[in-house]
């Protein structure tokens, strides 16, 4: 399942994350609390240190979709 294409409506938290629906489930189901994290880049650190010893596919989608996004509306080009 593409995270991206399956769910357009993104959600920016408090933190200035942004995550749909779909990303939201798969790091609830995961155990990671998005709330907690001060920016995006911390919570990919964390997914990336994660699945290091605990590959997850979903996860991974996740983490790729998250840096995706990021990269088109965070860095300056």
């Amino acid at each position: 399942m593409d995270v991206v294409a399956a769910d357009k409506d993104f959600h920016k938290l408090h933190n200035g994350i942004y995550l749909n629906e779909i990303e939201i489930d798969v790091l609830d189901k995961n155990g990671f609390d998005y709330k907690k994290y001060k920016d995006i880049k911390e919570l990919m650190f964390d997914i990336e240190e994660y699945l290091i010893d605990n590959y997850n596919e979903e996860l991974d989608r996740v983490l790729e979709s998250i840096a995706t996004f990021n990269y088109y509306h965070n860095t300056n080009k």
